[in-house]
């Protein structure tokens, strides 16, 4: 579950819950979380030949950005994972303690309800150039990123937390992130805690990265804020474990075997299993763990200051929300997948 916090305002009008959500015309919460909107979005027969695409409402350190986001730039890409019901626990003495799997991970209430997200690291001379959002003027960066990820996440009214019911009867919006893995990692893990897994390199060719970075950037364009999110479906599901690897299954040409294993994507289940099956997981013994590699931004003193700063944040928001009538709720989304 993730916590919304308003470190910038919504850049646009107000977006209102669509018609068949049974939150109809309630404020939809875009405070963190929404899709990508294309610059001069090109015929996407030609956007295969592009080099860069412009894109508006990439997220970095709380705010939303333009970014110019180069196609050929991709060196790497890892699937990353995490579930994200709560931790089984078992009483001990003295206390209580947190039961682990045998990989070491902690095992949950809800084994099946599981994030899967792609992440792409760039080359040093080919890296994403971030600008003030709805920039034209691409001279002078703000920022420049190495790593992304692309993520789809849940959102809705604000004040409205993420249910295992509107998951299911698709009363939430369906948001088509691509964010830095900075933030990511902040949100991930400095707030929430998560425990985020990552597996080896995907063994891409340089063209099947290069086409798995475009079609998550068109996906998330197609999508806008206009999908509802669908836990589970027979036909037309819509998750967050279901949208990576559909997009996976675009790109990459798999023998027939593979192919039938491709099949298995509904069911945010087990990820490295989907990744095996596919014949993308080069071992399915080695597990990293995205907090080793971030632990120096983890731990830095301004990030500290940063999570205070948020969580105290959240709190305030917390308390208005109590007082107001629910009719009159702005607070943002809270736990939310």
């Amino acid at each position: 579950m993730s916590t919304s916090l308003p470190e910038s305002d919504p850049q646009e009008s107000p977006l209102g819950m669509p018609a068949w959500s049974c939150y109809e015309g309630r404020s939809v919460d875009l405070t963190r979380r929404r899709s990508l909107v294309i610059h001069n979005m090109p015929d996407e027969f030609l956007a295969q030949n592009f080099s860069h695409l412009a894109v508006d409402y990439f997220f970095h350190e709380g705010r939303f950005r333009t970014a110019v986001i180069p196609l050929d730039g991709v060196t790497d890409v890892f699937g990353q994972a995490f579930n994200f019901s709560a931790v089984k626990i078992r009483k001990v003495a003295g206390g209580t303690e947190v039961i682990h799997d045998r990989h070491g991970l902690p095992k949950r209430k809800l084994p099946v309800l599981n994030h899967v997200q792609s992440r792409f690291r760039f080359q040093s001379d080919k890296r994403i150039r971030l600008y003030s959002l709805h920039s034209t003027d691409f001279s002078t960066p703000i920022a420049e990123l190495d790593d992304c990820v692309y993520s789809l996440e849940v959102t809705g009214p604000y004040g409205v937390k993420f249910n295992i019911s509107d998951g299911l009867r698709g009363n939430l919006l369906s948001a088509h992130r691509m964010l830095s893995t900075q933030e990511m990692v902040f949100e991930r893990l400095v707030v929430e805690r998560q425990t985020i897994t990552e597996s080896p390199p995907l063994p891409l060719n340089k063209d099947e990265k290069r086409s798995l970075l475009l079609e998550s950037i068109l996906r998330s364009h197609r999508a806008g804020m206009t999908e509802p999110y669908y836990l589970y479906r027979c036909c037309g599901t819509n998750n967050c474990t279901s949208s990576p690897f559909q997009i996976l299954d675009r790109v990459v040409q798999y023998n027939l075997l593979h192919r039938i294993g491709s099949l298995l994507y509904r069911l945010p289940l087990n990820p490295r299993l989907y990744l095996r099956v596919r014949g993308l997981d080069t071992d399915p013994r080695k597990r990293r763990y995205v907090r080793d590699e971030f632990a120096e931004y983890i731990n830095r003193p301004e990030t500290r200051t940063r999570k205070r700063e948020y969580v105290t944040r959240i709190n305030a928001a917390r308390k208005t929300r109590r007082r107001q009538p629910k009719s009159e709720q702005s607070s943002p989304l809270e736990d939310r997948h």
